[in-house]
């Protein structure tokens, strides 16, 4: 049950029960916000709210209670951009005395130790309290910090924009092919990752691709796996590379960015997922960052090892899930060195290569079925459990 109203203000409320995003370019077309400075978003929080009756008070600045909360969802953070400065003057005037709060929304896994650091910084040239703002971060790391709270927000996307896609229950029956693993953005160690599994093989009877479709601009340099230290491996990439693009369905990248569908065949047909995460490590911060890639194989039923930073499998264990412990060795999710991680990864999908059988999926089994149902009703006790810590630190219980 929830016990404390959370209240949230906005300079405009523009939309019924939501308001127009916090210091954001006036008049905007919705697909304009997270393309035009500052990037600031629509609160998607606000959608869980609503899907999962989340009771909470919603007003305009002047009119908000003491302890509201303003949000500020950033769809990328700009740490060139000093936000305090972009507030209404009512807005910081009120901040200043302590009488709401800045709620810093970002869905994404930047370090947030290099962002709080930004923040108290601007935080001392406004003359504001250093608790004047939280910071709500996707990235585990934030859970250590002052200020700082972790929420898992892909989890809660993902389940929000594919809710009308139905998942069946996790199937027993006969898979053809050994792994999937799929990736549509190209970064370099991912790359790296895909050409030492195919050289090795163990990509052969599988569902797997890699493109270009979309290029962020990854620079080989700063690629976290120190490919010269793998024998033969800078070779590998070099031709991996040169005959790329792999697809293994429909090449159409706006279909495979779209995630209110999903190709069932692609966690149905084959014993395992290999889930090539966002990122590799998080931006050197020592945090996971979880996305909808890992949150596919939960809902859809399949088994899975991620490749991605350290502790990722320990977040969902944290949040429980069972991530098939008694049949994939997991002890790559506790090293932090990357090349290291990415080493005992690849020894952990050579061994479960070798076990995959009707009976291998049959022992994990209890854990998808376990993993669905948690999926499916466990995200309104997540979303009660956030606002409750909200109100404590209004209240500076927590």
């Amino acid at each position: 049950m929830q016990t404390n109203l959370v209240n949230f203000c906005f300079d405009h409320l523009a939309y019924p029960k939501l308001g127009y995003p916090n210091l954001a370019s006036p008049n905007l077309a919705p697909d304009q916000f997270d393309t035009t400075w500052p990037r600031t978003l629509p609160v998607r929080l606000f959608s869980y709210f609503h899907t999962h009756g989340i009771e909470h008070g919603v007003w305009t600045v002047s009119s908000a209670p003491n302890g509201s909360w303003y949000p500020v969802a950033l769809g990328w953070h700009d740490f060139t951009c000093d936000y305090f400065s972009l507030m209404q003057p009512v807005t910081l005037e009120r901040v200043r005395a302590g009488e709401i709060r800045v709620l810093f929304y970002y869905h994404e896994g930047d370090n947030p130790s290099r962002i709080k650091q930004r923040l108290d910084a601007l935080c001392l040239l406004h003359h504001l309290p250093s608790n004047s703002y939280v910071f709500i971060s996707a990235n585990s790391a934030s859970q250590l910090l002052e200020n700082f709270l972790y929420f898992p927000d892909h989890e809660l996307f993902f389940a929000y924009i594919n809710r009308l896609q139905s998942a069946e229950s996790a199937s027993q029956a006969q898979r053809q092919y050994d792994f999937t693993a799929l990736n549509r953005t190209h970064k370099w160690w991912r790359a790296t990752c895909m050409a030492d599994l195919e050289r090795q093989g163990l990509l052969q009877n599988s569902l797997w691709s890699y493109t270009f479709a979309v290029d962020l601009g990854d620079d080989f340099a700063d690629n976290p796996i120190e490919i010269d230290s793998v024998d033969g491996l800078r070779l590998s990439l070099d031709r991996f590379i040169k005959r790329s693009p792999f697809w293994c369905d429909q090449p159409d990248a706006d279909l495979h960015n779209d995630h209110r569908r999903i190709n069932l065949d692609l966690y149905h047909q084959s014993y395992c997922h290999i889930v090539l995460e966002t990122h590799f490590d998080a931006d050197q911060s020592g945090g996971s960052f979880l996305t909808e890639k890992t949150y596919k194989c939960i809902k859809y039923g399949q088994p899975f090892v991620i490749v991605g930073p350290p502790g990722s499998l320990q977040c969902l264990r944290d949040r429980g899930y069972r991530v098939f412990d008694h049949v994939i060795d997991h002890s790559y999710d506790t090293i932090h060195d990357n090349t290291k991680r990415w080493l005992a990864i690849n020894q952990t999908i050579t061994q479960v290569k070798s076990q995959l059988s009707q009976d291998w999926l049959n022992q994990c089994q209890s854990d998808l079925e376990w993993n669905q149902l948690h999926f499916a009703n466990s995200h309104r006790s997540l979303l009660i459990g956030f606002m409750e810590k909200l109100a404590q630190l209004n209240t500076g219980t927590l």
